[in-house]
């Protein structure tokens, strides 16, 4: 009996570990389906190709489907299906070390927004922040991190679009002076002496879905049996991860193969061993217990549709001129299946 055939996308970070391990845990084929892991360069690459159907299923931002449901950012309207959490957590915000300096020297009463606008007055140009999409959680959470520093983020900086296998080398040749990304990249940066972690996604918006299983309505629909079957083998492979350090160990060492990260597994370990938090910086950051990336891997619940609408609420204020109709705000919220 040939096994169903399904592509997904993924992207080279961290939190693609359910599907890095379901694959090498057998889980897929277990569970009757063929799952082909394609890497993919950019988050737009990856939500073009999952809508003009050269990918089934995805690793997905979760704000990238909201999106995609309302067609926002020039991005064609499609309705979607994001049945599973993948994990709450994850990133970070990391910034060039000058910069990191600056904040750590600001005088009593100065903050980060009264300094760059006082620098804007005398010419000197806006900061550039890094973020992986514009429909993305780390979008909101930098956003959220430059209000706490009393900066507006519609004047005081520029925003710049980086795919998070290149955040690092932007950082490094001068191109942007701060990012916000998932693991391992912040690690890295830190690692090879170009930044400093300033705040986490934990400290910016606890609980946050990160990333979410996505597909079209279409192939859902089309494929009820193989959709079940990738939602029970990532649930699985979500609760191994969540069953202690030597198992988040051995997956750091499968990420950390060129098939998938391509990174060494001491990095990788940082963020899936939660010692992320201690290379954090400043005050904001989150002294709580809360684990630096949690996996999820379990259908999104009706109690938790308070912090969708917040999520919907807060994709759609990025795009100040769209339009949307009730009817289209209840559509941005079905694709996490209330």
């Amino acid at each position: 009996m040939s096994l169903t055939h399904i592509k997904v996308g993924v992207i080279a970070l961290t939190d693609s570990a359910p599907f890095v391990v379901a694959h090498h845990l057998g889980l897929f084929s277990q569970a009757g389906v063929d799952v082909e892991l394609l890497r993919q360069p950019s988050w737009a690459t990856l939500r073009d190709k999952l809508i003009y159907g050269e990918l089934d299923a995805a690793h997905m931002l979760s704000p990238m489907a909201i999106a995609v449901q309302l067609g926002l950012g020039g991005s064609p309207k499609k309705d979607m299906l994001a049945p599973l959490v993948l994990n709450r957590g994850g990133n970070a915000i990391t910034v060039a070390t000058p910069l990191a300096e600056k904040l750590a020297g600001l005088a009593t009463g100065e903050t980060l927004g009264s300094y760059l606008r006082a620098a804007r007055s005398k010419g000197e140009p806006l900061l550039v922040f890094g973020t992986v999409f514009p429909f993305s959680m780390h979008t909101l959470q930098l956003r959220r991190w430059l209000r706490l520093n009393d900066v507006d983020p519609d004047s005081d900086v520029r925003f710049e679009v980086v795919p998070p296998v290149r955040m690092v080398a932007a950082l490094k040749a001068g191109q942007i002076d701060g990012f916000c990304v998932g693991e391992p990249y912040n690690s890295v940066a830190v690692n090879d002496g170009l930044g400093r972690i300033v705040a986490t996604s934990n400290s910016l918006w606890p609980n946050a879905p990160e990333k979410v299983l996505g597909c079209s309505l279409s192939w859902a629909q089309a494929n009820p049996v193989a959709l079940t079957a990738l939602t029970g083998s990532l649930g699985q492979a979500c609760a191994w991860l969540e069953g202690g350090m030597d198992n988040r160990k051995l997956a750091a060492e499968w990420l950390s193969e060129s098939a998938h990260v391509n990174l060494p597994r001491h990095l990788l370990e940082l963020a899936l061993l939660e010692s992320v938090k201690t290379l954090v910086t400043t005050p904001l950051s989150s002294s709580s217990e809360t684990p630096f990336i949690r996996f999820d891997g379990v259908p999104v619940q009706p109690s938790q549709q308070p912090v969708f609408d917040s999520l919907v609420a807060e994709t759609l204020a990025l795009t100040v001129s769209a339009n949307v109709e009730p009817a289209d705000l209840k559509r941005g919220v079905m694709p996490f299946g209330f």
